[in-house]
């Protein structure tokens, strides 16, 4: 039954929407602000641009404008989403005044010091209520990975876009078998997978909806739970491949045709197997929590189908190295190409660790979906 218009007006005009809609715009502005003005990692993600020239469209899309674009939309459903839900509390608000009651219960609280000069205190160490710590680390987690998926969702729509065109006039200009395959058959086939999972999480990180049933219960509280997943990300991953050199290749080539094509068709069917879990999550795609047990997909298989996935693609794609050095005898660089690459694997499996100790934290089911489904990354073996 619809709801009656002088309800909704009464709804928007509720100091609880107005707190919930403006904390949320305020959020968002400092977001940007930060990302905009202060930090250079996300100042050089916004510097991107998107030159239509290749649709013969004298035009070009910056990565900014986008951002803009996106903020504004937001703010409009933000007024209807707020008014269809009048009993939530938005993460912005909950913080906000989480934090400054435990401000207020500090000082209240502060140890009075003598001095020979005059009385001072020493405030307590601020405690925040787990409610108030949750919807930080739920806005920390918005604030780091939307603007990143956001950017590397644009970076994959030019990538295939281009490499549509050049398989269309590829085909037109005859080519065929490797010829075509090298040039754009592959990197189409790539980048639409890379599209597909990138797509998913932006909306997963930018997306609660109760009727979705993807709301964040909770976020991994862990230092360690952050660590390794932020480990794996820019600005952070520059830091982890200092020690661990990244060694795989989105396209290894191979000199024999059958190997070469075998192979690659192998590595996207992987990266074909890491998107669909990332369909099968849908809207509650998201690192570091708990929105919630999916087990259909290949979750109905194992408990980590990406991170497997994943990490046999960038096995797959470190064999021309490993066998390079193989070749010309240099042991000490292949041992070091293979520990990199366990390494890799070690992290990814920590990951996996961390967010099964996360999930079980809860009485969410997901110790009846261990029980059912054993293994974590390979049937039958691991």
């Amino acid at each position: 039954m619809p709801v009656a218009l002088p309800s909704v007006l009464a709804r928007v005009c509720s100091r609880r929407f107005a707190s919930n809609y403006l904390s949320t715009l305020a959020f968002i502005g400092l977001s940007y602000w930060i990302i905009s003005s202060l930090s250079n990692f996300h100042r050089s993600i916004l510097q991107g641009q998107w030159q239509l020239g290749m649709f013969e469209i004298n035009a070009v899309i910056t990565v900014n404008a986008v951002f803009i674009a996106l903020m504004a939309l937001y703010a409009v459903i933000l007024v209807p989403y707020y008014a269809s839900y009048p009993w939530l509390r938005s993460k912005s608000f909950t913080f906000a005044r989480g934090a400054w009651f435990a401000l207020r219960r500090s000082r209240t609280r502060a140890i009075p010091i003598q001095t020979s000069r005059a009385p001072m205190s020493l405030p307590l160490s601020l405690r925040l209520s787990p409610a108030t710590r949750q919807a930080g680390l739920a806005l920390l987690l918005k604030f780091f990975f939307a603007p990143l998926m956001i950017n590397w969702c644009l970076i994959h729509i030019a990538n295939l876009s281009a490499s549509l065109l050049q398989l269309f006039d590829g085909v037109e200009n005859g080519l065929a078998g490797r010829a075509l395959f090298d040039t754009s058959l592959f990197w189409a086939a790539f980048q639409l997978i890379l599209f597909v999972d990138t797509l998913l999480f932006t909306l997963g990180y930018i997306i609660e909806l109760p009727a979705l049933g993807n709301r964040i219960r909770t976020v991994d509280p862990t230092f360690f739970g952050w660590f390794i997943c932020l480990a794996c990300y820019p600005p952070f991953n520059d830091f982890t491949v200092r020690f661990l050199e990244w060694q795989s290749s989105d396209f290894p080539h191979f000199a024999n045709d059958f190997v070469h094509v075998t192979i690659n068709i192998v590595l996207l069917i992987a990266l074909a197997i890491f998107s669909w879990a990332s369909v099968a999550l849908g809207f509650k795609a998201s690192n570091l929590t708990n929105r919630g047990i999916v087990t259909h997909g290949p979750y109905a298989f194992v408990r980590h189908p990406a991170y497997a996935a994943k990490n046999l693609a960038w096995w797959l794609g470190a064999l021309p190295t490993v066998g390079m050095m193989l070749a010309a005898g240099n042991w000490k660089g292949m041992a070091y190409s293979l520990l990199a690459l366990f390494g890799w694997t070690t992290i990814y499996a920590l990951r996996a660790i961390t967010e099964e100790r996360h999930l079980l934290l809860s009485n969410n089911g997901y110790a009846q979906y261990v029980q059912k489904v054993r293994w974590r990354f390979v049937p039958r073996i691991w």
